[in-house]
């Protein structure tokens, strides 16, 4: 049986580089055994989270991330609370890219961060929860 990947990606992080590239990431995780579809979140609140969730819940073996730390989030909080859990991918994209600089993902090319991903390379993470919220990196507060 065929792996499933689902790429959840912000059209709008960064510079929207991410769309050029687009269809290089969909060939690279094709090669490395994936059938691979493409999500483009909007603006409607908790796109990726809802999408991650759903993707989850329908078998997806691979859910990338693809845009900078608050796609990451959302996706993250789509799947921590579920007891079956896709393998997270992570494709950096956004302006900071704080998380996948932490983490040594290639931030100049989501090609290059792709062929990571596609290559299988992987690392546990820790999540956290803060109330209803999960979070992978850090987590603010106020007063």
């Amino acid at each position: 049986m065929q792996k499933r990947c689902r790429i959840i990606y912000n059209p709008t992080s960064g510079r929207e580089a991410l769309k050029r590239d687009l269809v290089d990431i969909l060939n690279i995780l094709e090669g490395a055994g994936y059938e691979t579809s493409a999500y483009a979140t909007t603006p409607e609140e908790n796109s990726a989270q809802n999408e991650a969730k759903r993707a989850a819940q329908a078998g997806f073996d691979l859910i990338v991330a693809a845009g900078g730390d608050g796609t990451i989030n959302e996706v993250v909080n789509g799947i921590a609370g579920l007891k079956k859990r896709p393998k997270l991918g992570i494709i950096p994209a956004g302006t900071t890219n704080d998380y996948a600089r932490a983490l040594r993902i290639p931030r100049e090319s989501p090609v290059e961060a792709a062929k990571v991903i596609a290559a299988g390379k992987s690392v546990k993470i820790d999540i956290g929860q803060a109330n209803e919220k999960y979070f992978v990196n850090i987590a603010g507060v106020g007063f």
